[in-house]
This record gives C-alpha cells, structure tokens and sequence, in this order.
C-alpha cells in the first residue's frame, strides 16, 4: 500500500469516527437515564420533549390583544346573516305566526304561567308537551309497537342495569312491554292495574302483577284498592330505593299522583319516567295548574327525549293551526342521575 493510500484511509476512518460521535451523543441522552430504564428516542419523545421546554407567550397571555385595534369591532361586529336566516324571520308572519309568539316550548317560571291567558296557556300547554328537550341517541322499544309499547333509552348512562327496578302502572291486559323489559335487561318488574279483576299473581320469575293502583292518596275507590307511590314502595319493601323505570298510563289519575310524587320528593328517585297525559286543557285554570306541576317536573331534573301522539284522542281547536291530541305519551329522563 503506497504512502497516498494509507493517508486516504486515515482520513476516511476519521470522518465516520466523527460522524458516529455526532450521532450517538443524542442518542445517550435520550437513552441513559438515573433509573435505569432505556427509552429509546421517538418521534412522540422529541416533540413532546420540546413542547416541554418552550411554553409560547401567546398561550400564557391569551386575552392581553383584546385591548388592541379590533377591541370594538370585536364588541360590535355581527356576523352576517345568512339569506335563509333572513328569509326564515321574514317568514314570523306567516299563518303560524301567533302560535311562535304565544306557544313556548320551554315553560317559563311559575309565576309568568300564572299570567297566562287561556290561549296562551292552551298554546304552551301542546307546544310543551310535542318537543323533547334532550337527545336519547339508542332508543329500544318494549312491547308492541301500537299501544302497549314504550321507549327505554338505552343511552349508558341512562339504561337499566340489573338489579334494576321498573314500575308500571296500567296495564290493560297488556304485559308486552313488561314482559320485553324483564327479558331484555333483567329487571323486576312490578305490574299494577285495578281495573283488570285479576288476583295479583306472579307472571313470570321477573315479573310479578298487583291487583291495585297508583292515585296521590291512600284509598278505596270503585273497588279498587289505589295507593300513593310511598305507600306502594313501603309494600314492596323499596323504600329508599331507586326506581329504574316508572311507566304510568292511568287514564286522568297520573295528575293528581304526581302531584303527591313530586311533594313527596319520590320523583328524585326516578331515572327513567314515562307517562300518558290526558286531558284537552281548554280551560285556563286547568291549563295552568297542569303547566305548574310541568315545570315542577323540568325543575326536578326530568327532560323529554321521545313524545308520541296517541291518534286515538284527536282534538281540534280553532286556537291551534293543526290537529292535536288529548292523550301525550312523553318519556323522560332524569339529567340529575346519571
């Protein structure tokens, strides 16, 4: 090897030593630490390693630029409207302008009901009780698909988990919705209904029926042994407990036993409620009172996620532009338990 050779050798060694060294150094210092443990460098590990040591003074001072030249634009500048957004308010005075104005879809404070006249009540009353006020993104039906069947949101943080407890009042020789519900998530289910002159007897190993119903007094009426729900569950020994699901379809009755569940704080242990409500509400003064004891039921923590006209109770009103129903099946959940 002549003496050339040699010196191009030297110098081909010396650039990979220096390039090894150049390469290795940060490799040491992400890989050896004062525990021991080898973590090799990452993608993840540089960036996050940087975001560590750099924190950016527009994060920390996010609200210092509006003092600057846009302060008022930002205070007063709209957005611009779309010509839908203003092709829909010009739309106000059409035929359904009166019920927009008098029917509130979400009730105002008791005493602004009190206010009402009897059209407004009457408006509100059936505005109310047509939308829902929450979102159910899995609803299951159990039972038939007619009458008789209800919705249960299967929502998780919502749905019955066994040992689940439903209650269900009304039942008409019906059990389809009782039967799907004990099937399908394994609750006891506890059937109620005077008015089928049947012995309470046990259906099926889930699901037990009671010759007796639910009213907001303890009393003997038409024969029928009617009961408050403090009462019913104080039999069933579930005092205390929670009720999973409360279905209650008892033709006018549900009025005055709610008013008792609601004085009684028994609603506050309901996570799911569902409910037929009857009546026209053409006259004011019970227009009013049922829209109090509405709001009681917001107010305890009860939202609307599915509403369903019974066809069977049409009603026409020259108060209201379309044809309506006496009978709202509403289901509800309670936002408080989750």
């Amino acid at each position: 090897m002549t003496s050339k050779e040699r010196f191009a050798g030297f110098i081909v060694g010396l650039a990979c030593s220096a390039m090894f060294l150049l390469v290795y150094s940060p490799l040491r210092q992400f890989t050896e630490g004062t525990d021991g443990i080898n973590e090799p460098p990452t993608v993840t590990n540089l960036v996050a390693e940087q975001n560590m040591q750099r924190k950016p003074d527009w994060k920390l001072q996010p609200d210092k630029n509006m003092d600057g030249p846009l302060k008022d634009f930002r205070q007063q500048g709209q957005p611009i409207k779309s010509n839908w957004e203003l092709r829909a308010e010009r739309n106000m005075d059409g035929p359904l302008k009166d019920l927009r104005q008098q029917g509130q879809v979400l009730l105002p404070e008791k005493d602004a009901i009190a206010k009402m006249t009897g059209s407004q009540a009457f408006k509100t009353y059936h505005s109310y009780l047509d939308n829902v006020d929450t979102l159910c993104h899995r609803k299951l039906r159990m039972g038939k698909l007619g009458d008789g069947g209800w919705e249960i949101c299967d929502d998780a943080k919502y749905r019955p988990v066994k040992p689940c407890i439903v209650y269900s009042f009304g039942i008409s020789n019906d059990f389809s919705f009782d039967d799907d519900t004990a099937k399908n998530y394994e609750c006891d289910v506890s059937a109620f209904d005077p008015s089928m002159n049947q012995a309470s007897y046990q259906r099926s190993p889930r699901v037990r029926f009671y010759n007796s119903g639910l009213d907001g007094k303890d009393q003997r009426r038409n024969n029928w042994d009617l009961h408050t729900l403090t009462t019913i569950k104080k039999m069933l020994n579930h005092t205390g407990k929670y009720i999973d699901v409360l279905k209650m379809d008892i033709e006018h009755s549900e009025w005055p036993s709610l008013i008792n569940m609601v004085s009684s704080g028994e609603m506050s242990k309901v996570r799911q409620f569902y409910v037929e409500y009857h009546g026209p509400c053409t006259d004011r003064n019970d227009c009013i009172s049922k829209l109090k004891l509405l709001k009681d039921i917001h107010d305890a923590g009860f939202r609307k996620f599915y509403v369903h006209k019974n066809h069977h109770c049409t009603l026409t009103n020259a108060l209201f532009p379309v044809i309506r129903t006496f009978c709202y099946e509403i289901h509800y959940v309670n936002i408080n338990l989750q």
